[in-house]
């Protein structure tokens, strides 16, 4: 799947994510939890034909990774606080809630927060008054929005890139991903739940 700025490949036994940096381009390589030492005892010249196999135009620049320094382990985790505050403290974004790469909501969920927060605490900020009660406002206002867009993210790695993880079956879309793509009013859905989730926020005049 290619779109401007950012394409995906899937291989077999990993998938492959392309992210245009104007000038450069940044490389997920996406493999199954806990195979990391697999792939570094099978050598980077293993690592290189594998990035060609999935994207076969990147054949005359793989050579450029050349030692392990240049790779990044990010391990995936999905988690929240059971609690984003105490007096004199609010958490929000990855401190309250660490997200998983899947459909690179974080910043979206973390920006939402922060507008969330201005709204509800601008008010007992400028009395200089703010309670518990101020703090637990923002999350249960964000709590919900985070619960449901982690458990869509569950879901779309169980169902979506745990195939495309399985080296040892072809990849197919899910029926339901497959009809989605086909319809226009359904297409652009996930997009519009990535950019603004299920209770969008927006910057209050007075919060300013």
């Amino acid at each position: 799947n290619d779109q401007q700025g950012l394409m995906g490949r899937i291989g077999k036994g990993f998938i492959l994510v392309m992210l245009d940096r104007d000038d450069s381009w940044q490389i997920g390589y996406v493999i199954p939890k806990g195979s990391y030492q697999q792939v570094r005892a099978a050598g980077l010249e293993t690592l290189r034909s594998q990035v060609v196999e999935a994207a076969p135009e990147l054949a005359d620049r793989v050579a450029l990774l050349e030692d392990w320094k240049q790779v990044s382990l990010l391990s995936v985790e999905s988690s929240r606080c059971p609690r984003w505050f105490k007096p004199g403290l609010l958490l929000i974004g990855d401190a309250a809630h660490v997200m998983s790469p899947v459909g690179g909501v974080g910043i979206n969920y973390a920006i939402q927060d922060a507008v969330a927060a201005a709204n509800l605490l601008t008010g007992p900020l400028k009395r200089g008054q703010v309670t518990l009660n101020d703090l637990a406002a923002v999350e249960r206002r964000r709590v919900w929005p985070t619960r449901i867009i982690q458990r869509l993210q569950t879901i779309i790695q169980r169902n979506v890139i745990a195939g495309g993880l399985d080296p040892n079956r072809p990849f197919r879309l899910p029926l339901a991903v497959r009809l989605m793509l086909r319809l226009p009013v359904l297409r652009n859905l996930p997009a519009r739940l990535i950019a603004f989730g299920f209770w969008p926020v927006h910057l209050k005049k007075d919060s300013v």
